[in-house]
């Protein structure tokens, strides 16, 4: 992979992908200074939107449900001449040519492109075993299935939620509210347990039961059973139980898009596999955001990551590829988590960790855990404590920049 390549151009850029991580690379490659044309492909029928509050605010019945809250107005699009194209699903990448065949027999050619492509919510193999996907289970990644779900709190009570994880947690806190009763199931010994600390744990776990959310943690479906219209009304756990549902959600994480990619030849690992100026195999493609495997140059590794700051950064990168220009020092990546007013801030990667330090008391409302390795703090969560946020970016920006 050879960036030198991507001297500055006023070609054809294409974006295929309508989520934060296009829409950024769209408007930051035009800002840093490209002068052709540029074109976004988006397979959704609306202009990209913001999706965290999917899975938070749009749930809530207090809400007013008007549709996707858009990342760019109308108007700025055609400000800065680009060419946003709603309902295009690329079908394939014809590398040789460097033209994208589309759905509806279209093609359109590109000088560079961008894969920022995202990810589907992973798929329960006890269900993968249907021709269909019953039409009471949902998944949360577009306005279309939060509003599809929302509606689905109308017309059940019971929701079985797999996954306890961000996803799960933030739409068992919705639909408590909606009035639900929820059940959650996760098959890991506590909530979160690939993200935090058993502190972080115990609490969230207590603020659900605390307003009635049913957690069976070490806890998978064995067996489910369908109503003669493919509805699943009945699922039986591997702790002996059994449960009546009107509605499943499953929350068990995000499979990159890598089809595409992998179709036209380029090096696939963890998600479309990127150098450090977000270049492919292929030098005339690049690939950023939730799909991207990346080399963190904070954490020494081969990453990817599924966050809104981590795709903007991923897009203002690419766009100084694009042009010549200068990219800034990779960030600390950060996420964050709304459930029942508490704010869970996390700075860093906790992965590997070998020891831990408490601020403040984690049986109160506000209190923070640091993540170690080797002495070195790698990670923060910050449970309403904007301080120990802030001071733990810092200090671990301090750490890889020193």
């Amino acid at each position: 992979m050879n960036s030198a390549e991507l001297s500055p151009s006023a070609g054809r850029l294409v974006v295929v992908g309508g989520g934060t991580a296009g829409a950024e690379a769209a408007f930051a490659a035009r800002s840093a200074g490209w002068e052709g044309e540029i074109v976004i492909l988006s397979d959704e029928p609306y202009p990209p939107y913001h999706r965290p509050p999917l899975s938070k605010d749009l749930l809530t019945a207090e809400s007013t449900f008007a549709g996707p809250d858009p990342l760019k107005g109308a108007p700025l699009y055609a400000k800065k001449n680009i060419d946003l194209r709603l309902g295009a699903a690329v079908e394939r990448i014809d590398r040789k040519n460097q033209v994208l065949h589309l759905n509806a027999a279209r093609t359109l050619s590109y000088d560079r492109l961008i894969l920022a492509v995202g990810g589907r919510a992973r798929i329960l193999p006890i269900l993968a075993r249907f021709d269909r996907q019953p039409s009471n289970v949902h998944v949360l990644r577009t306005v279309d299935e939060c509003a599809r779900l929302r509606t689905s709190f109308q017309t059940g009570k019971n929701l079985l939620i797999v996954g306890a994880g961000y996803i799960g947690l933030e739409v068992a806190a919705a639909a408590i509210k909606a009035g639900q009763r929820v059940v959650v199931l996760e098959a890991a010994p506590r909530v979160l347990a690939r993200v935090t600390a058993p502190e972080v744990s115990r609490f969230f776990q207590r603020e659900h039961a605390r307003r009635g959310v049913e957690i069976y943690t070490a806890t998978t479906i064995d067996d489910l059973s369908l109503t003669s219209d493919g509805k699943v009304d009945r699922v039986s756990t591997s702790d002996g139980a059994e449960y009546a549902i009107d509605n499943m959600v499953v929350g068990v994480g995000l499979e990159p898009h890598v089809q595409l990619a992998q179709d036209a030849g380029l090096e696939i690992g963890n998600g479309i596999v990127v150098d450090d100026d977000m270049v492919t195999s292929d030098p005339k493609i690049l690939a950023l955001g939730d799909c991207a495997d990346f080399h963190s140059e904070i954490y020494g590794r081969r990453v990817r990551i599924e966050s809104v700051a981590n795709a903007v950064e991923h897009a203002r990168r690419a766009a100084a590829t694009l042009t010549g220009g200068q990219p800034k020092a990779w960030q600390v990546p950060w996420f964050w988590s709304n459930q029942y007013g508490h704010s869970l801030k996390i700075v860093g990667l906790s992965t590997g960790y070998d020891d831990t330090r408490i601020i403040d008391d984690p049986e109160s409302d506000s209190f923070a855990v640091e993540y170690l390795r080797d002495g070195r703090l790698i990670a923060v969560d910050a449970i309403n404590h904007a301080a120990a946020f802030q001071s733990g970016k810092k200090r671990i920006s301090e750490i890889v920049h020193a």
